[in-house]
């Protein structure tokens, strides 16, 4: 008898699970909830489409969603918060983004289809802040030292290198240099110096280096570097020029 009224038992607790199973699988899921505070992204977006947009920027600036977002410990991300300046900064950049993909087309007399679009990535190519190399470097030289300004460079490298947010190769350099060459010829000098070191080959840093040397007064320095150039590259235009010039 107890053995009947246990199978009995254990009968009914499975066609319970079953009557709850089936209830689970028949119940509607959880919809996602939508996105708030929508302020230039279509208020009618779903979440899935704002994912989409966020997700791009997160590959265009290499951040993750903390940086427009606040994101405290232990908690649910706020979204909808508007208490960081970086989602103001993100707001104001889609609006110019917008209005230059609607005004270009126009401006070029080109139908929009022809028209390359401007997005993030054009300008941040990876990094936050979507400074060149040089001015990065150049920043960093005047503050702290060139020898801090070379340690940058070569953090930035090691970080960086393939990817398309600095330019590595010697031209990365030489355009660092170039806007010292008159003001800040030391430094152009040390940062030209620096190329050399990373580019023994590169002709055009030691047409570079010639240019700030002259700056300089210093003439036969110029003409042994431009000899150099010419030595790697003799059919080099701007050497052939400067050494014609110099040897005046």
């Amino acid at each position: 008898m107890s053995r009947v009224f246990a199978l009995g038992r254990y009968g009914v607790a499975a066609a319970l699970l079953l009557v709850v199973g089936a209830a689970f699988a028949q119940a509607p899921a959880a919809q996602p909830e939508k996105p708030k505070n929508l302020k230039v992204l279509p208020k009618d977006w779903s979440r899935d489409q704002v994912v989409a947009v966020m997700q791009n920027f997160t590959a265009a600036l290499g951040v993750g969603c903390n940086f427009c977002h606040v994101i405290n410990q232990g908690q649910p991300p706020d979204f909808a918060s508007d208490d960081k300046k970086e989602k103001d900064m993100a707001r104001a950049m889609m609006k110019v983004a917008t209005d230059l993909n609607a005004e270009l087309p126009k401006a070029l007399g080109m139908d929009p289809k022809e028209t390359t679009r401007i997005g993030c990535i054009t300008c941040h190519r990876g990094v936050p802040e979507p400074k060149q190399i040089g001015e990065i470097l150049a920043k960093t030289s005047a503050e702290k030292g060139f020898p801090a300004a070379a340690a940058q460079y070569d953090e930035l490298k090691a970080k960086y290198y393939g990817a398309q947010a600095y330019d590595f190769t010697d031209q990365g350099l030489i355009a660092t240099a170039t806007p010292l060459r008159m003001t800040r010829t030391d430094e152009a000098i040390q940062f030209l110096n620096l190329g050399l070191q990373k580019f023994p080959q590169s002709a055009p840093t030691y047409v570079a280096l010639a240019q700030a040397q002259e700056a300089k007064k210093d003439t036969k320095a110029a003409i042994a570097s431009l000899e150099k150039a010419l030595a790697i590259d003799p059919k080099n235009a701007a050497a052939t020029r400067l050494m014609g010039e110099l040897k005046k």
